[in-house]
Formats: C-alpha cells, sequence, structure tokens
C-alpha cells in the first residue's frame, strides 16, 4: 500500500486526537469540511494508525484509533478552537451530519468572534471560530 502526504506544511500547532472509532469521527471532520492529507490505517482492519486532516484555512489535526499508538490523550478529552471566516457555513455543515450543537452561534460581546461549538462522536468539544486571537 503506497502512502501519500499532499506535500502542503502547516506551519502551526498540530492538536492529536484519539477515538475509539476513529475511522467514524474521521468521516465526520472530512463532512464538516477537513481535508485528508496522511492516512496510515492500523494494524487491525478498521482501524487509523496515524490520520492527518487540514483545515482549509490553516491548522491540522493529527487523528488514531484508540489502543494504536503509545499516548496519554483519551477520547472525549478534548476542545478544539478552529478559525474560520464563515463559521455559519460549518454549522451548516455539522447540521447536515447531526451533530450535537454544545452552544449555538453568536456574535460575542467581549472579544470580536461569531463561533459555535460542537461535540463529535466522542463527546470532544469543536469550536469553530472567527476569532483568531
Amino acid at each position: 500500500m503506497a502512502i501519500r502526504a499532499s506535500g502542503i506544511r502547516q506551519p502551526s500547532i498540530w492538536a492529536s486526537v484519539v477515538s475509539d472509532d476513529a475511522v467514524a469521527l474521521r468521516e465526520w471532520l472530512l463532512a464538516i469540511g477537513f481535508t485528508e492529507d496522511l492516512m496510515i490505517p492500523g494494524e487491525q482492519g478498521g482501524l487509523i494508525h496515524h490520520c492527518q486532516l487540514d483545515w482549509p484555512e490553516g491548522g491540522r489535526v493529527l487523528l488514531s484509533s484508540t489502543g494504536e499508538r503509545a499516548t496519554p490523550c483519551r477520547p472525549g478529552t478534548s476542545s478544539l478552537h478552529v478559525v474560520t471566516s464563515d463559521p455559519d457555513a460549518v454549522l451548516e455543515r455539522t447540521r447536515a451530519i447531526g451533530a450535537t450543537v454544545v452552544h449555538s452561534i453568536v456574535d460575542r460581546s467581549d472579544y470580536p468572534s461569531r463561533d459555535f461549538t460542537v461535540e463529535d462522536p466522542d463527546g470532544n468539544h469543536w469550536t469553530f471560530a472567527t476569532f483568531a486571537g
């Protein structure tokens, strides 16, 4: 099996997420708008050893199946902030796949951001926001 990477270098911090059903989480993230850069299947069928998913506006998420790699990370314990110029479009995509909305879209008054938070199948929280710091 040939493993191919896009060659695009992401100059930012990469979050690492472990999932009890990494294949389903990968599909969930792709449906929201992430793109796949690299996919290494797990030792056992139906598992992911390592997957790199890029956000089109910058940044990357590393994904692996529970037990595939030595890590202190546990499913459902992450909270991730993803910067986007169009949170309304991302929210529409999350609703289309039936994601649980943790907090609805809002225009913040204490800092310049329009954002919302959803929960992935493992229970991780993903905030999509215009605020980039």
